[in-house]
């Protein structure tokens, strides 16, 4: 009877080794659940949905997972453009729907499937064009929203594309899938400019659109002729880069009366000669009536041609044309290059121009005067032979030889 027993302990420690090796042990402590290699019976699906350029689209896209032609699920894409839902493991066909019946978009559906393996996938959305415009001076134009718009290369000539930015922001123009030169061509929903109006570099340019001209402004883009179709990609990057454009003006104030003037009778104007040494004309305030004189506050008077009604110099029309055409202005910088300030003299200047005398177009140099000539010289280049503004040529574009630059600044004037 032992024998038996021990007989049949025997056989039941046997069973039980084979079951522990058949289930591979325990070598964990845990009790995994399923055999060694077996797929679960649900899988975790995800679908993220980009535009040509790689960025996330997230607005008004669902995901359906379709199986024999039946929608088994819908998912709405978050704003990392990701649509994720957990299903019976399988295979699924995927398919997108817009909420936003106005939208436009167009995608490969060629290998959307996902199955047991293949748990993930990427889908690329690009726009299609918007509405032809007919209006633009070189022609035909389309319009183009932001992200990433599938184009036609024309196989010869230009092609323009007309996008209008509905926020503020530093918006990036490139091509994407092709080499086709791209530029920016206009701000001007009519007009095209002759050539790009900014920097392109590695076949990219940005515009800066801030709140001042958000609602008015346009970017006219031209992409060069190519063959088959590209990808115009249209991202706003970031807030618009600080320019000296938003800085405020400050407005030059008089620092003398300006009572109307007129000039003595008989009078005869006199030009300074611009070659001469410097300090051949000792210029003296007189402080009583706040004109410079030469050589002593007594001395003659030195008076500027200010109006339409003077005789033009040498070289430039008198101030008065000159703020018809443009502001009176400078921009300031340090030694460094960075920006200091920026002042507006046409106001001021303004004014001595309505007191000038009514014959002659003159009025005496004041401290004003001279200040806004220098100002405005400098920043225009007037006085400097090395750029292209320097005022002291012939007819012939050729440099007056012997002009003293530190007194040029009295083209403008004469003395009584």
């Amino acid at each position: 009877m032992k024998n038996v027993k021990a007989l049949l302990l025997a056989i039941l420690m046997l069973l039980c080794v084979a079951v522990f090796a058949a289930c591979g042990g325990n070598q964990g402590g845990e009790n995994t659940g399923s055999t060694s290699g077996q797929l679960s019976a649900e899988a975790a699906y995800k679908v993220t949905v980009v535009d040509a350029a790689g960025n996330p689209v997230s607005a008004g896209i669902a995901v359906k997972f379709m199986q024999g032609g039946s929608q088994k699920a819908m998912q709405l894409v978050n704003e990392s453009g990701v649509a994720e839902k957990t299903l019976a493991r399988g295979e699924y066909t995927v398919e997108l729907q817009f909420t936003d019946p106005d939208a436009k978009y167009v995608y490969d559906t060629a290998g959307l499937t996902l199955t047991a393996e293949k748990t993930e996938l990427t889908v690329v959305l690009s726009q299609e064009l918007g509405e032809e415009f007919q209006e633009l001076s070189v022609g035909n134009a389309y319009y183009v929203l932001e992200g990433c718009t599938n184009i036609p290369l024309s196989a010869e000539g230009r092609s323009y594309y007309i996008f209008v930015p509905q926020e503020i922001g530093k918006y990036e123009f490139s091509l994407v899938g092709a080499d086709a030169p791209i530029g920016y061509y206009g701000g001007s929903i009519h007009y095209v400019w002759d050539h790009s109006a900014v920097e392109t570099v590695d076949n990219k340019f940005t515009v800066n659109i801030k709140e001042g001209n958000l609602g008015g402004a346009i970017v006219i883009i031209g992409v060069d002729a190519g063959e088959g179709d590209a990808i115009l990609s249209v991202q706003n990057i970031g807030a618009p880069d600080w320019s000296v454009e938003e800085e405020p003006w400050i407005v030059y104030q008089a620092k003398a009366a300006i009572n109307p003037y007129t000039l003595p009778a008989g009078a005869k104007l006199n030009k300074f000669d611009l070659t001469a040494a410097t300090g051949t004309y000792n210029l003296v305030l007189n402080e009583n009536d706040g004109f410079y004189h030469l050589d002593s506050a007594d001395g003659a008077l030195v008076v500027v041609q200010i109006d339409n009604t003077s005789e033009e110099t040498d070289y430039l029309p008198p101030f008065e044309t000159i703020l018809e055409k443009q502001g009176i202005r400078r921009y300031f910088y340090d030694e460094n290059g960075e920006f200091v300030k920026k002042e507006e003299y046409s106001e001021c200047l303004l004014k001595y121009i309505e007191n000038a005398d009514e014959q002659s177009g003159v009025y005496p140099l004041t401290e004003d005067l001279m200040y806004i000539i220098q100002q405005q010289g400098a920043q225009a280049g007037w006085f400097d032979e090395t750029g292209v503004g320097y005022l002291f040529k012939d007819k012939d574009g050729n440099k007056v030889i012997g002009i003293n630059n530190e007194i040029s600044w009295l083209f403008m004037c004469r003395y009584l």
